[in-house]
């Protein structure tokens, strides 16, 4: 298959910038290993060495079969719903904080 320049310049942009997100996410989680997102930013930080892995792939590879598709939307909509439940979890704890303040 042949590639155009864009793509062939791409790759190099995607890995360096997935293993720099990488690192910081790493860097945040030793932060924030004792509080009570060190878990989640632990998580995602996997995830996004997986998802680098997983555009690097295609870069390379080319179109997507519907399996692709099919993953991509799976994982998308679990990522949609961790951060979701994410943000709960924050507003819980902030208004636990809140009201054992004003006592």
């Amino acid at each position: 298959m042949t590639h155009s320049v864009i793509h062939l310049i791409g790759i190099p942009f995607a890995i360096s910038a997935g293993t720099g997100a990488g690192v910081l996410a790493l860097l945040s989680w030793e932060i924030f290993r004792n509080s009570p997102f060190g878990t989640a930013i632990a998580i995602l930080s996997l995830g996004m060495v997986a998802l680098t892995i997983y555009h690097a792939t295609l870069l390379v590879t080319g179109p997507e079969p519907l399996a692709l598709h099919v993953l991509r939307s799976t994982v998308n909509t679990t990522i949609a719903v961790f951060l979701g439940l994410l943000i709960l979890r924050h507003r819980q704890l902030h208004r636990n904080r809140s009201s054992g303040d004003l006592s």
